[in-house]
């Protein structure tokens, strides 16, 4: 599966309060080949094409690295509806 990346700093948004070091979260809108952006339908990430007022709903995906869990694989969390959610 090829995805295309568009990249956006979230700016002022932190996944939670660590003690670690945490650096920047980023935050991307996410397509497959076709063109289908990521939603929620039924509490489900699904693709689809989004049009019009519907484009509102396109989920953006927030990345930060996890340099707690093995750092040398460079693991990184990640989730949506503004991090608030974790993707396993």
């Amino acid at each position: 599966l090829v995805l295309l990346f568009l990249c956006a700093e979230a700016e002022g948004f932190t996944l939670c309060h660590t003690p670690t070091l945490q650096t920047k979260v980023f935050q991307y809108r996410i397509w497959d080949v076709n063109q289908k952006s990521l939603y929620l339908r039924n509490d489900q990430l699904v693709a689809g094409h989004l049009q019009g007022a519907n484009a509102a709903l396109e989920e953006k995906v927030f990345w930060v690295p996890n340099r707690a869990f093995e750092p040398s694989r460079l693991p990184v969390i990640l989730g949506i509806q503004n991090g608030t959610r974790c993707l396993a």
